[in-house]
């Protein structure tokens, strides 16, 4: 009596585009931090502040490439926190819209909604929940 292990269906095309936007927003955030850091001359905090707030921005940026290597490798739990830190950043584009900074607004907006829609949508939902035995 042979078992034939159940093959998983192919990558949707809807997950490889979460994969890629999770993974550039991820890469922005760590060398956007890192070249601010290093290049800034201004000190708007102290240093402890600085560094703390350095931290906080690369694993900000390291869940959100973390993230996108779960979803593409088919973890079905990591879509919730995806579409949390999703969710947080189409809010944050809203206060660059009513800064005036419409083109900032559009780069955190676009990406960040294209991302939670995809995320819902049908062919990635049941890829993603598609048993593995």
């Amino acid at each position: 009596m042979s078992v034939t292990p159940s093959v998983r269906p192919p990558r949707p095309t809807s997950v490889w585009i979460v994969y890629v936007i999770l993974f550039c927003q991820g890469a922005a955030i760590i060398g956007g931090t890192l070249i601010t850091t290093l290049g800034s001359d201004a000190e708007v905090l102290d240093t402890a502040g600085t560094v703390a707030l350095t931290v906080l921005y690369i694993l900000s940026g390291a869940v959100l490439v973390l993230l996108g290597f779960r979803i593409f490798l088919g973890s079905a739990t990591a879509r919730t926190p995806a579409m949390v830190l999703q969710l947080l950043i189409v809010v944050l584009s809203f206060s660059f819209f009513a800064g005036g900074a419409l083109a900032t607004g559009l780069i955190f907006l676009l990406p960040a909604a294209t991302a939670l829609v995809l995320l819902f949508v049908r062919p990635t939902a049941e890829w993603l929940e598609a048993k593995q035995d």
